[in-house]
């Protein structure tokens, strides 16, 4: 990323008068300063020169003279200031330090170019690093050295201008030379010398990146630096760390050891950190790398969002305030995940707005006009520069969507032959078994494996993140998965890379845009509606690795609500937590301390009392930090998700159990085969909708029960061994959001905002949904209504639950015939005629009996019965409708004889509102 710009270079020079010797410092017209030493007699003229002799000597060490210095800054933030390289006035070069100093930083990063320090070989002139590494000493900020780029005359290229700049690679004896040179003068002044910037970039090494060069360089390189300076720290040449091909290539050619910490310039813009998880692509990877050939520690020396048209964001996309809110997003999350030190890149735009803190201004030397990102990086030093990183913290609520404790619901593996997701107990996370996945890479070329759900996975409503335990195998391969949309777009995410042996959780933001490369399908790069787990995917990385391993997953989680980040820093017996949410959301924290400390963004505090214990906050794409004692309280609940193996597939011909087929059969197959002489609605409905599918449920044998969905129900077989088919409270489940998994063990979720009748909900404005129904329905509202036996029923129910009475609707003279006193709800008649109804059965063959077991199929009525204005087929009609437990019961009058008392189609409601289908 970084650009050379051309300056003047003063260099000293010494002209030979008759009368006297003028020592010139030659630099800028501006900035040129004279000495004249009058010679008067041979004796004093042979004292002078030989004075003036020394001095020149002794120029290239002059700068070695003790400077009085403030103590280092403790903060791990910092900035590329190029102030040196880059600030064209000799004379006002501690202005920009001056300002650097005011922002808090603890580190700044200095491009030490050879070609101006060094025009001639031998011919040195220090004078402008002097002046600006003696201001940041002063001011205590440490210094990072970039040494780059090489001279015209160490190279060997013949289209290098030998006083010039030049990105060809240098003789690399001599450019040690210079090193050594460099870390000389500057001993005690220069905390951290990088050996090059980008190498694996064409631009800066051409004419095209050599791993094995570069690695001969920064091993001479780094051995004559520490040969004059054994404690100061030696970096690796910052690189772009998406792909470790380069990193490689360096370690096998012997260069491992050769330095002391990797330097890596995570650039994700336009994107933001969360959605190309800056942590993950900027950190984790190459842990995972250094992990394999010997562990060091990571410096950020380069990270950055422009504001405007420029390098990686042509388009400008990212305005000022974001810009500030990225810069602190990402150097915590960049920190939380294990970054010893975080330079943004770059301290001053020129004519363009781009990367800089300070905008362009009236020039060069304009330091006035500062970005709001300048006063988020003052504050982001001063609240956590110097803090202890204690890591990302949970503080959304998340539901556990697969479990892996067997291995059903996954389809075979893409490409053909590959093994397929296994249940083990090799390595478990949670529950009695994980996944075990086994992958071999032998192509060289781009290889991967992909695991598809056998039906997609629906999400839990308002998945706003999702995330996977992982055990990995130290390989660094990388694992994605693709979720897919209720448009059918399909968009890939990378949860993270696979790392040393021992359980990680890895996720992914599924908020955002997403790069162009993960778009699967034509769309609009964004995940919109219900969402499903389409599949997972382990893909090499590189490209051309090659080899087999194995890993497990378990527990693949998903977070649900406005998406909320919080990093964690430790000062002393408090944290300051760094909070934010890229939509907007509330946060609540478990805190010991009556009271915590908010700062905003831009500096600005006040007090947040707790309540309980409790603080209660909200949080938006700005960050804040939140200084307090934390609680000891547990975790967000881990909720147990409605479907650990996916959607149910469609139905395959086939009945879960005979005992389906025998329940069917025994009301629906007369209507099926037109065996009455009576018409006669569906009880089930003309078939499965659903094939065979397993669900969580905690009471059944090995935690789930076997369950086939139908038009107007689901059966259920909770235990196998006594061969009783049941019938779900599925009215209950979407009128109070809560998916029973067990006897007593249930999941949130939210209420169905399903249609209970006619057309689906966006064709059907005014009719009741069963979320309306929880202002009248059981256990929502529990009151028992009055007994109104032989009353006429011309109660409305609206959409938005209230309740209203039309007179006019006794014209339909529709009256109570019973009141169950369990609940308290009273059944009209048409109702209580339909569940009364003799008629065909086939219980082994055909015979008359009673068609409805009214307990069995439709339950307990859990509201009253209640007239709405519904739309059937793109008509408004009368309908009167009442919830049960099972089922929900439908008297339209229009309809004819035999149609008029319908089941209604809670079957097909459950699946879409529970699985999106």
């Amino acid at each position: 990323m970084l650009a050379s710009q051309s300056s003047c270079t003063p260099q000293p020079w010494v002209i030979h008068h008759s009368n006297c010797f003028c020592i010139r410092l030659r630099g800028c017209p501006d900035t040129d300063q004279h000495v004249n030493l009058p010679l008067k007699g041979s004796f004093v003229k042979r004292f002078v020169l030989a004075c003036v002799l020394l001095i020149v000597a002794l120029l290239p060490l002059l700068g070695q003279r003790a400077e009085a210095q403030s103590a280092p800054r403790d903060s791990v933030f910092g900035l590329n200031s190029h102030i040196a390289s880059r600030y064209p006035v000799f004379d006002s070069l501690e202005q920009p330090a001056a300002l650097v100093n005011n922002l808090s930083a603890g580190w700044v990063r200095e491009e030490v170019q050879w070609h101006r320090i060094e025009e001639q070989p031998g011919q040195f002139d220090w004078t402008w690093y002097d002046k600006v590494f003696d201001a940041h000493r002063r001011n205590g900020v440490n210094i990072i050295g970039l040494l780059n780029p090489a001279v015209g005359w160490a190279t060997s290229e013949p289209g290098d201008a030998p006083n010039g700049v030049s990105f060809f690679p240098p003789d690399p004896n001599l450019f040690a030379t210079f090193a050594k040179a460099a870390a000389t003068r500057y001993k005690g002044r220069v905390q951290a010398w990088e050996i090059w910037n980008e190498p694996e970039n064409a631009l800066y090494w051409k004419p095209a990146p050599n791993p094995a060069a570069y690695a001969q360089l920064l091993s001479k390189a780094s051995a004559a630096i520490k040969s004059v300076d054994p404690g100061v720290t030696v970096l690796s040449g910052g690189v772009v760390p998406f792909d470790p091909s380069f990193l490689n290539a360096v370690a096998a050619h012997g260069a491992w050891n050769a330095f002391d910490a990797l330097s890596i310039h995570p650039y994700v813009d336009p994107f933001t950190p969360e959605t190309a998880q800056i942590d993950v692509v900027g950190v984790q990877n190459v842990q995972t790398l250094a992990a394999r050939y010997g562990r060091k520690p990571i410096w950020v020396t380069e990270f950055g969002w422009t504001t405007g048209p420029c390098e990686r964001d042509p388009e400008g996309r990212t305005d000022d305030e974001e810009q500030a809110n990225y810069l602190v997003r990402a150097a915590a999350m960049l920190r939380g995940a294990g970054a010893e030190r975080v330079l943004w890149y770059n301290f001053k735009d020129h004519a363009q707005p781009c990367y800089g803190l300070v905008r362009g201004g009236g020039g060069p030397t304009d330091y006035a006009p500062l970005k709001p990102a300048a006063r988020a990086l003052k504050v982001l030093s001063e609240q956590v520069g110097g803090a202890q990183p204690l890591g990302p913290q949970d503080v959304m609520p998340r539901q556990t969507v697969l479990t892996f404790d067997d291995a059903n619901g996954w389809g075979a593996p893409f490409p053909v032959g590959k093994p397929a997701i296994s249940s083990s107990t090799a390595q478990v996370h949670g529950g009695t078994a994980a996944g075990q996945i086994t992958y071999q890479f032998t192509s060289g070329d781009n290889d991967y494996v992909a695991f598809p759900r056998s039906a997609n996975t629906a999400l839990p409503a308002n998945t706003s993140r999702i995330g996977l335990w992982v055990y990995g195998d130290g390989s660094g391969h990388m694992l994605q998965l693709r979720v897919v949309d209720e448009q059918n777009e399909v968009l890939q995410y990378r949860l993270g890379f696979l790392g040393a042996p021992g359980w990680q959780f890895m996720s992914a933001s599924l908020t955002g845009e997403v790069e162009q490369g993960n778009r699967i399908t034509g769309g609009n790069g964004r995940l919109d509606g219900t969402l499903r787990l389409k599949e997972l995917i382990v893909d090499d990385d590189p490209n051309t690795a090659a080899g087999s391993g194995t890993f497990y997953v378990d527990d693949l989680t998903a977070f649900q609500g406005g998406e909320v980040y919080a990093q964690r820093f430790g000062r002393g017996g408090e944290v300051v937590d760094v909070l934010w949410s890229p939509l907007g959301a509330s946060v609540q924290l478990a805190s010991a301390s009556g009271s915590a400390t908010v700062t905003e963004r831009d500096g600005g505090s006040r007090v947040v009392n707790a309540n309980g214990g409790i603080l209660s906050l909200n949080v938006g794409p700005a960050p804040i930090y939140v200084r307090y004692v934390p609680g000891s309280a547990p975790a967000p609940e881990q909720k147990p998700a409605p479907a650990p193996v996916g959607a149910p597939a469609a139905f395959d011909g086939r009945y879960a159990d005979p005992l389906f087929q025998q329940v069917w059969q025994r009301t629906d197959k007369p209507v099926a085969e037109n065996r009455l002489t009576e018409p006669r609605t569906w009880l089930w409905g003309p078939q499965p909708s659903s094939a065979s599918h397993r669900e969580p449920y905690s009471d059944s044998p090995g935690g789930s029960r076997l369950v086939q969905y139908f038009d107007k129900s689901r059966m259920e077989l909770n235990n196998p061994a006594n061969g009783r088919v049941t019938n779900g409270l599925l009215v209950v489940e979407m009128i109070t959001g809560k998916l029973q998994i067990g006897d007593a063990a249930f999941a949130d979720s939210s209420p169905a905002e399903q249609s209970v009748a006619g057309d689906p909900t966006e064709a059907n404005p005014n009719g009741p949904t069963y979320a309306s129904f929880r202002s009248v329905a059981f256990p929502v509202n529990p009151t028992k209504a009055a007994n109104r036996n032989g009353q006429q029923v011309t109660g409305v129910l609206r959409r938005d639950g209230s309740v209203a009475d039309d007179a006019a609707l006794a014209s339909y003279d529709v009256r109570i015939a019973s009141y169950d006193d369990t609940l308290g709800h009273n059944v009209p008649r048409v109702f209580t005629a339909f569940f009364a109804q003799r008629g065909l059965v086939y219980e082994g063959s055909f015979k008359q009996g009673q068609v409805i077991d009214a307990i069995f199929a439709v339950g307990l009525p859990i509201s009253e019965p209640y007239w709405a204005k519904v739309k059937v087929g793109g008509v408004e009609k009368d309908v009167l409708m009442q919830a049960f437990q099972r089922r929900v019961l439908t008297y339209t009058p229009s309809n004819p004889a035999g149609f008029q008392v319908e089941m209604g189609n809670v079957g097909q409601h459950y699946l879409r509102w529970r699985y999106g289908r």
